[in-house]
């Protein structure tokens, strides 16, 4: 009986130690009703980025008149050719001659004034005029210099405004006209006929199809892993077949777009694009990345610059990695994880004791 009693002790014993510790390693554990809270999985950068964008040049001009007035000369249409220095537009310009003429005779009368009065101050008619003047002041010799180069100076001033005149007045008549600072093609004109009246907001673009590109537009989070050289595959819309592509340029600053969405522009060459694309056209770049192997996850989960706790199966693991850039917050680990890696976000489950580093 005695021995029964001691047998019943130990089996009692025995299963309270078993589900002691079976129950304090499911509490060091991650079960997986906790993993979606409590782990993030590690994400890849894709080999590719996919991105929208337009045909469009590199070197165009939109031009606008700086002040409204009466269009009196539209020589071309949209889509006619044009070289650098041809008009493609003209205000009416009646009044501006007027002007510059009330300017140039305005300038030939302070002329006639400036050089008479030269001729007097050569010939010491002033200096007598104002000797006279000042006959009785003290001091008289120098008092007489002073107002002489005063004489002096303001028919100087007054020639040099007249000259000014004329400047601003042929100045606003050149703005009258619109002149194509490039070779290209008229892609808009937001007029049609002469005749009609104008404002600033009127546009006129020219733009030159050599400098052809498509010009896509990149998220953010995606711009940093795009090089220039990358190789791309472009869809246009209209054309039936892809178009292969290669970057060129990566502009330095973000753009809005239209429905909110900030991006980064990159253009991507062809030859073929410059053959079958035309402006404006629409599309979609298949972009190439340079990050092949690189992860994304929460910064802040990296320990030392160099170790990520991960959820092995239940089991917090230390993880050596290899960092890269900061994005946001989020960084890159070039190495040390894999795609079904699970990364521990919640610190609770990160284990006081000793651990073992993978």
């Amino acid at each position: 009986m005695k021995i029964k009693n001691i047998i019943l002790t130990i089996v009692i014993i025995l299963v309270i130690g078993i589900a002691g510790i079976y129950f304090g390693r499911k509490n060091l554990s991650l079960s997986s009703s906790d993993s979606g809270t409590t782990t993030t999985s590690v994400q890849f950068v894709t080999s590719t980025i996919i991105a929208n964008g337009t045909v469009t040049a590199q070197n165009q001009a939109t031009l606008n008149f700086l002040t409204a007035g009466k269009l009196t000369y539209l020589p071309l249409k949209a889509g006619d050719p044009v070289y650098a220095g041809q008009v493609i537009a003209q205000l009416d310009t009646y009044a501006l001659q007027r002007s510059l003429t009330l300017a140039l005779n305005a300038y030939q009368t302070t002329r006639d004034t400036f050089d008479q009065t030269q001729d007097n101050l050569n010939n010491n008619i002033i200096k007598s005029q104002t000797t006279a003047t000042y006959s009785n002041a003290f001091d008289s010799i120098d008092t007489v210099n002073a107002a002489i180069a005063r004489i002096a100076n303001q028919t100087q001033i007054g020639l040099n405004n007249s000259v000014i005149n004329v400047e601003l007045a042929n100045y606003a008549l050149q703005l009258s006209k619109l002149v194509s600072p490039l070779k290209g093609i008229l892609t808009r004109e937001d007029v049609t006929v002469a005749g009609v009246n104008v404002t600033s907001a009127t546009t006129f673009t020219v733009a030159d199809p050599s400098t052809m590109v498509f010009r896509a537009n990149v998220p953010i989070q995606d711009i940093y892993y795009i090089s220039l050289g990358s190789p791309v595959t472009v869809s246009v819309d209209g054309i039936k077949d892809q178009i292969s592509g290669t970057v060129i340029k990566i502009f330095p600053s973000k753009i809005t777009l239209a429905s909110g969405e900030a991006v980064y522009q990159v253009d991507i060459e062809s030859d073929q694009l410059k053959k079958l694309a035309k402006l404006d056209e629409t599309g979609t770049a298949i972009i190439t990345t340079n990050s092949e192997n690189v992860a994304l996850i929460p910064a802040w989960t990296v320990l030392s610059g160099k170790y990520v706790w991960v959820d092995d199966n239940g089991t917090p693991i230390l993880k050596e990695v290899t960092v890269g850039k900061i994005h946001g917050n989020e960084i890159e680990i070039m190495s040390g994880l894999t795609q079904s890696d699970k990364v521990i976000t919640d610190p609770k489950y990160i284990p006081l004791q000793k651990y073992q580093i993978l």
